[in-house]
């Protein structure tokens, strides 16, 4: 893995010739919390949505 100072990360993104590889940019995210928990509860209200909502929320009680 590369890694480049601040500033130098700073002046690429300010120019536009950024251009970060999406899985690193994945796994970055999904190394947060809030990040993994926006995605379960995006997850589970497509599911209550579904037709086996009902055995999702008992099995969540």
């Amino acid at each position: 893995m590369n890694s480049m100072k601040a500033t130098e990360l700073k002046n690429l993104v300010d120019s536009g010739s950024y251009k970060p590889d999406p899985s690193r940019v994945a796994t970055a995210m999904l190394r947060r919390r809030g990040v993994r928990e926006l995605l379960i509860g995006a997850a589970a209200g497509a599911a209550d949505r579904s037709h086996g909502s009902a055995q999702l929320r008992h099995r969540a009680a």
